[in-house]
């Protein structure tokens, strides 16, 4: 709403003045009605009206010379609606010349009147416009330098943006740093919105970072509560915390350093949730001492003996002692890749593939934002690593010729032979094919050939691939080599059998 200021020395023009226009339907509010110069003069420094409606015959100081005094004040610029009669055309060049250029004639003609009136309002909507815009452009600018600063990447301001500093720390009681981390998109679009309904500064920072700046009068640990509130509706955990307040803009990076470390709470406190306020009265520091060897290679002992209780225990005391610590998060996480590579290693001893990595790497990629998660994500690796050990302990406690066949019945598509078989297995291949023809019947070759063609038999039934290919998957070098031992099994050709294991076939119809 634009406001406006009245004045007239005659009591009843003045009255006319405030019920010529509907001043409050044109989206103008009154601030004023003064009948002498003095009394406006005093006024408008005061209020800063956008417009002003003045006689030019006034005692003291009359309409020119309030004209006059109000074009030499800085950074402001009314308009003004000079009133006057016939016979007072010389002040009308006067007023021109001090750059007036709404001038009307008393008694005021009402269509003419709102003519000129629509005309100001036009005017003031286009400054207004023009304002926003230059506001927001130095907004983004400063935000823009700010940012730089907190960085560390601009040591001083000067010129612009040092000026528009000064005119905002003039404008403000003081200064304080919401800091936020964990952004995505998502969450960033949502603190630009907050920044603008909470009249704070919007600044980016590091990566998935961000920061608001708030002037101290507008209760800046309410806006990052509304912040943090809103970003866990969207189901984005971000840390938020607040920096102690300070007198002006270039002392910024004090309340940012104090945000930002008050920020390595939230690792601690996740589960309790709510802003952290980094008020120069807490305590802030944080320990890098990693926990004891003896307890990680403990503790890689029960995993290794699979005891599920004991690792739960000790981890649980592992991460108590973190919060009542208070570790930084970089140690936490340093201590828990410590005892996810020493079970990398447990597991290779007992045979482990790299196929069993894909949960391994996932939680060396995937950093947890709190020592809750950090704690929970080593629990489910371990108990990973248990049941891997587990595993192994029971294929190994099998009879050697039990482990061979399990792992000819994976493998028979491969090149094998009996004495690859044996130096896999540290057996004597000649101990391995007499033991394996007594427990099974067959010798290790025809106990795979038996394998290759009942898996032929299966794909020549269920598939439509050709007789070449089935044989090369399934280690055939020589085509004939694979006839041979096919017809050995079946009596049949592969065309012949799968014609005789068609649907109709194996009903007792005959194709047409």
């Amino acid at each position: 709403m634009y406001s406006v200021l009245l004045v007239d020395d005659e009591a009843i023009a003045l009255e006319g003045l405030k019920m010529l226009s509907d001043w409050e339907g044109l989206g103008f509010q009154i601030c004023g009605a003064c009948d002498d110069g003095e009394d406006a003069l005093s006024l408008i420094m005061d209020t800063l009206p956008d417009l002003v409606v003045t006689d030019i015959r006034m005692p003291g100081i009359d309409g020119l010379e309030l004209i006059r005094r109000v074009g030499s004040m800085e950074h402001y610029d009314p308009i003004f609606v000079v009133l006057s009669g016939y016979s007072d055309f010389e002040y009308a060049r006067t007023a021109l010349r001090y750059g007036v250029r709404f001038y009307m004639l008393k008694p005021v003609i009402e269509p003419e009147w709102d003519t000129m009136i629509a005309t100001i309002v036009s005017e003031l909507d286009a400054k207004s416009r023009t304002r926003e815009q230059e506001e927001a452009t130095s907004k983004q600018v400063l935000a823009i330098a700010l940012s730089r600063m907190l960085r560390g990447e601009l040591t001083e301001v000067d010129g612009d943006i040092a000026h528009l500093m000064d005119q905002m720390n003039q404008q403000a009681t003081g200064w304080r740093y919401i800091h936020i981390e964990g952004l995505t998109c998502e969450g960033t679009e949502i603190c630009r919105s907050l920044s603008q309904s909470g009249h704070a500064l919007y600044v980016d920072m590091y990566c998935n970072q961000a920061g608001l700046i708030v002037d101290t009068a507008r209760k800046p640990l309410e806006l990052a509560r509304r912040v943090h509130e809103e970003l866990l509706k969207h189901g984005l955990d971000c840390s938020v915390s607040v920096g102690p307040p300070v007198q002006t803009l270039h002392d910024l990076p004090e309340s940012y350093m104090r945000a930002a470390k008050a920020s390595l709470q939230h690792f601690f406190r996740s589960e309790e949730g709510g802003v952290i306020d980094g008020d120069p009265d807490s305590s802030l520091e944080m320990s890098y001492v990693l926990p004891p060897s003896l307890v990680l290679d403990e503790l890689l002992i029960a995993v290794e003996r699979s005891q599920e209780q004991k690792v739960c225990d000790m981890l649980h005391q592992l991460f108590e002692t973190f919060k009542d610590n208070k570790t930084s998060p970089e140690v936490a996480y340093m201590a828990s890749i410590q005892i996810v590579m020493k079970s990398i290693e447990l597991l290779r001893e007992f045979g482990g593939t790299m196929d069993l990595w894909r949960d391994v790497f996932h939680f060396l990629k995937t950093k947890p934002g709190s020592v809750a998660a950090l704690k929970q994500s080593l629990h489910t690796f371990l108990e990973l690593c248990m049941g891997t050990v587990k595993h192994y302990k029971e294929m190994n406690s099998e009879h050697p010729l039990v482990q061979i066949e399990r792992y000819l019945q994976e493998n028979f598509h491969q090149n094998l032979t009996i004495k690859k078989i044996a130096e896999r297995f540290f057996i004597n291949p000649v101990y391995l094919g007499q033991a394996f023809i007594k427990k099974n019947g067959v010798g290790i070759l025809e106990y795979i050939h038996d394998l290759r063609i009942a898996e032929a038999k299966r794909r020549l039934c269920d598939t439509e691939e050709t007789v070449r290919v089935i044989a090369e998957d399934l280690g055939y070098v020589h085509y004939h080599h694979f006839l041979r031992e096919f017809e050995k099994r079946t009596s049949l050709k592969p065309v012949a059998y799968r014609k005789r294991h068609q649907p109709g076939d194996r009903l007792g119809i005959s194709a047409p």
